[in-house]
């Protein structure tokens, strides 16, 4: 149906005494935009030609006075401003600012995004649900989607839409109703606890996740951007405890993991790494080339490290990098659930993937992560740990087995992803081939890491 058309219909299946007497003495309606669930949405102008939006909501199945007070009193640039709210015996209508621009729906479909563009969008949207959430009386929006998002003709974005916005209240265990777009809405916002900010933190890493893959549903066929993937994986934690506590830790992630910014640090990294060279080479110290050897190799951790104090740095790397503890008893023996743990809490992939078994014959299988049936209490061996870390990077790295000529017994992908460690450092200082400690565990995932970023880097 046209809008056109849509619109008469509209307007004859309500008698004018519906509508706010006030309302309709001041504004003429030009077009309806959408007509679902108790709310009529249009565009209006005032008798003084301004456009603006109007939202005429259904008493009977809206109640709206809360949010009414909502956008009464909120006063940003991102934020459509509050102009009116007239009401009848059966009727509610808001008037709000009319924001020129395209929805993100829209103009992500319209435009080909960069990394880059569509972290500065996400940044904007911190900004302005940092607004919302620090206010003395914190809100939230709980409807955060590409369709609720406007791109201004300048590149400044606003949120609209705050129909099912609530004020937070410390002591409620539990919201009274489940509202909100389902791809979009995290766990507590179907009743299972109350919505608070780390609700809208949830939706904006589905929000990102869509605008570099294109679907609101994780997909491992599609690579992303590590720091990125980390931080879609932060924010949409299936317990709001998992998640960034505060809209501005996920704002400050998003801004180091701008590809920009990453550039800068490691030019920076590079300056401090020849300064150091010069400054080690003047005190006599001859390791020049194992500060300044780029790829990272046997050569690239400092040669007078012992095997104990590279897994020092080992450890304190991962807890640095995501702030983990689970190698603080780096003594331990490692078992497979740790290194389940690690694929699941540091490197994000999904739990059914990491414990999945093929019961009929243990082979490789794009379904599963392991290809053997191992339990949790299970010691580790050096081989499979390397495995594991670099399959979590680059699976197809264990799936090329075109330079292996016979199998010996053992798995091909093992083997395969030993070959390529071997290469490439990855095993520099674990030493023990098997039942390897925690800390080594740590060695090679901290050493795998930096083989990875040294050429995204590149």
């Amino acid at each position: 149906m046209k809008n056109d058309d849509l619109l008469q219909t509209i307007l004859e299946s309500y008698d004018d005494s519906n509508y706010p007497e006030a309302f309709v003495s001041e504004y003429d309606i030009m077009e309806c935009l959408s007509d679902q669930n108790g709310i009529c949405t249009f565009l209006v102008q005032k008798k003084d030609g301004e456009n603006c939006i109007a939202k005429c909501y259904d008493k009977l199945r809206w109640g709206i006075s809360d949010n009414s007070a909502i956008l009464h009193n909120l006063d940003h640039d991102g934020l459509p401003k509050h102009i009116a709210t007239f009401e009848s015996d059966t009727m509610t209508v808001t008037v709000r600012e009319y924001v020129e621009g395209l929805p993100l729906s829209r103009y992500a479909k319209e435009n080909d995004l960069s990394e880059k563009e569509i972290v500065q969008i996400c940044v904007r949207l911190c900004d302005i649900l940092g607004y919302l959430h620090h206010r003395e009386a914190p809100i939230i929006h709980r409807d955060i989607k590409p369709q609720n998002i406007i791109v201004r003709p300048d590149g400044s974005v606003a949120l609209i839409d705050f129909d099912i916005a609530r004020i937070y209240r410390s002591g409620n265990e539990t919201d009274t109703m489940f509202f909100g777009t389902q791809a979009y809405a995290p766990p507590e916002q179907y009743g299972f606890s109350q919505t608070d900010a780390r609700t809208d933190i949830y939706s904006l890493g589905v929000l990102l996740r869509w605008l570099l893959t294109g679907s609101t549903k994780e997909n491992k066929n599609i690579r992303v951007y590590r720091p990125l993937a980390r931080i879609i994986s932060k924010c949409t934690g299936f317990a709001p405890q998992e998640r960034f506590a505060d809209v501005s830790q996920l704002k400050k992630a998003l801004l180091q993991a701008n590809p920009k910014s990453q550039g800068l640090r490691i030019a920076v990294t590079v300056l401090c790494a020849v300064l150091a060279a010069g400054l080690l080479i003047f005190a006599g110290v001859k390791i020049y080339q194992a500060v300044t050897y780029t790829p990272f190799t046997a050569d690239a951790i400092p040669a007078y490290l012992s095997d104990e104090e590279r897994v020092a740095d080992a450890v304190a790397y991962m807890k640095d990098k995501y702030g983990t503890n689970m190698f603080d008893e780096a003594d331990d023996v490692s078992t497979v659930g740790d290194l389940r743990a690690a694929m699941i809490d540091l490197y994000g992939l999904d739990r059914d993937y990491v414990y999945g078994i093929n019961t009929e014959m243990p082979q490789e299988s794009d379904e599963y992560f392991m290809p053997w049936g191992w339990d949790d209490g299970q010691t580790v061996d050096r081989d499979i740990a390397v495995y594991a870390a670099v399959k979590a990077h680059d699976p197809s790295i264990v799936a090329d087995w075109s330079s292996i000529k016979d199998d010996n017994g053992y798995y091909p992908g093992v083997r395969a992803a030993a070959a390529f460690a071997e290469e490439t450092g990855i095993m520099t200082g674990a030493n023990r081939p098997g039942d390897i400690t925690l800390g080594e565990l740590a060695l090679i995932l901290a050493n795998t890491d930096r083989v990875f970023d040294t050429a995204e880097e590149r």
